[in-house]
């Protein structure tokens, strides 16, 4: 064997015998103080588990008090699923309007047409033999004035 190649294999069994020196014997030292860390981890997550366990069972206890579905009942909602709700839109039908009916609208590019008892009208146009005429069109509902200026909603009946 040659000098360097005696070099090469000295040094990898130095290098060999250090990795099981640090693997086997300094390696016993850092498993204790990362098995503190976790165990430290663990106690504190079973904490918070027992502490959201400990008040769930307060909430069960108080659900199976009748007075406390009372004063539930009693005290202000934020979401109350059976209130009406209020519309600020005002809207008024003539006898004359009874039988107009908003059905559909037909869009290209800017212009919309509103499909009213069956007929297409743009905005401006007046409605076939009502008296009515088309302020707006949108998607929801369309905007009429009468021959006094009264403005009428009719919105989007789909069906």
């Amino acid at each position: 064997m040659e000098k360097r190649e005696k070099i090469i294999l000295i040094l990898a069994g130095l290098v060999l015998l250090y990795g099981a020196f640090d693997y086997f014997i300094l390696s016993s030292d850092k498993n204790e103080t990362m098995q503190s860390e976790t165990e430290n981890k663990f106690t504190g997550f079973l904490e918070s588990i027992n502490a959201s366990l400990t008040s769930l069972n307060i909430l069960e206890q108080k659900k199976s008090n009748p007075d406390y579905f009372i004063s539930m009942i009693e005290s202000e909602w934020k979401n109350d699923p059976f209130s009406k709700i209020k519309r600020n839109q005002k809207t008024t039908i003539d006898k004359e309007m009874a039988g107009l009916m908003y059905s559909g609208f037909i869009k290209f590019g800017n212009k919309m047409l509103a499909v009213i008892d069956g007929m297409e009208y743009t905005t401006g146009e007046n409605i076939k033999d009502s008296g009515y005429k088309i302020i707006r069109i949108s998607s929801k509902n369309v905007i009429l004035i009468n021959k006094l200026n009264k403005k009428i909603v009719l919105y989007l009946t789909e069906g």
